[in-house]
């Protein structure tokens, strides 16, 4: 492989046993897969015909196998990751009925990243790089090595801030997360993550309240009430046709790709909160964090 990536992400993927829990009467079944929210969007990514490269530490364990060769057979560039022979890789445990999942990822391999990982990675010329906020609360080292790809992009910089509890930094979000946010060029989260994190109650004046802090675009996420989007002085709105959620771990990350997909190619940011929908409601109809986008359909790119 020799092309250069479209998007670059940086992030921890763990091992995903998820108990899928069936009607009454029926016993649960059990998916073993992958999930990560920085893969997750390239999965995506690469599903919509993008070139995307996942930057992490995996451990030389079988479940680290098992997500090369998985997140491999979807089309994710994986040459700059790298294998810790002291650290395991991370797991996760979770149910379709919506119970809090069970992690272990304490002292994973992907806690340890450092801003060396991102040595020889061409981050400055891909058009876009990509990292949540669970990249800063995983530790001091992936903190860091956040900020340097965010530091060292050229293209567009893209940070979501994806709050998740019981993480290391979990209790110093808003002091970790901010310096991403800061230097994102493009920030998409959740309406209530955005809001906790920068004080203010939601809709256009939180998305203003977030591009006072250095993005010069805002995407609120909103679950079943769709999504909008601040873009210079435009605010866009979007209420997708409702469809029933079969599991809606990692579509928030699929929304993530697909937007950025249709802004990379030249669409219109009404094009692109209706694909973002689509690839949200593409993974949340089905178990698992990728939906279908291990079978790849193209987005067309535009010239410009």
């Amino acid at each position: 492989m020799t092309n250069l990536p479209d998007v670059i992400a940086l992030g921890e993927t763990m091992r995903s046993v998820v108990t899928v829990v069936g009607l009454p009467g029926e016993p649960p079944t059990e998916l073993v897969t992958h999930g990560g929210a920085e893969s997750n969007s390239c999965v995506a990514l690469a599903g919509l015909g993008f070139g995307a490269a996942w930057v992490s530490r995996l451990g030389t364990d079988d479940a680290g196998d098992h997500v090369l060769e998985e997140l491999r057979a979807c089309g994710v560039d994986l040459r700059w990751v790298r294998r810790d022979p002291d650290r395991p890789t991370g797991w996760m445990f979770r149910e379709t009925s919506g119970a809090p999942p069970v992690y272990e990822r304490a002292g994973s391999a992907a806690s340890a990243l450092e801003p060396s990982d991102l040595d020889g990675v061409p981050v400055e010329q891909a058009s876009a790089v990509l990292v949540t906020g669970i990249t800063a609360m995983l530790g001091e080292g992936p903190q860091r090595a956040a900020i340097t790809l965010l530091d060292r992009a050229e293209g567009l910089r893209v940070v979501d801030p994806n709050l998740r509890r019981g993480l290391w930094g979990s209790d110093r979000a808003r002091e970790l997360i901010l310096p991403l946010v800061e230097r994102a060029d493009l920030l998409v989260g959740g309406e209530h993550e955005l809001a906790e994190l920068v004080g203010e109650p939601g809709g256009r004046a939180l998305a203003e309240r977030c591009r006072e802090l250095g993005p010069r675009e805002v995407v609120l996420k909103r679950g079943a009430g769709g999504a909008a989007a601040l873009s210079s002085q435009t605010w866009v709105e979007h209420l997708p046709t409702p469809s029933p959620d079969l599991d809606p771990v990692g579509a928030g990350d699929a929304f993530n790709a697909g937007y950025l997909a249709m802004r990379l190619s030249g669409a219109t940011v009404e094009e692109a909160l209706e694909q973002g929908a689509r690839s949200g409601a593409d993974v949340a109809s089905t178990v698992g964090d990728s939906g279908s986008f291990g079978e790849p359909m193209r987005i067309e790119r535009r010239s410009p």
